[in-house]
């Protein structure tokens, strides 16, 4: 079965934020998960949205 992954755009869509604060998360928020990178695009797996979902909630 393939993997599903969001991409940067949606995972902002899934959020209501822009990408530039997911690249803030990501930065300052210590545990927030690091997206898998496929040439210049930012992919993220489900598991990463749920751990991200609740370092921000």
């Amino acid at each position: 079965m393939p993997k599903t992954y969001l991409t940067n755009s949606e995972f902002c869509e899934l959020l209501r934020c822009s990408q530039t604060t997911i690249w803030r998360l990501r930065k300052d928020l210590q545990g927030f998960p690091q997206p898998c990178r496929l040439r210049r695009r930012l992919l993220w797996t489900p598991e990463q949205v749920a751990q991200a979902i609740a370092l921000i909630s």
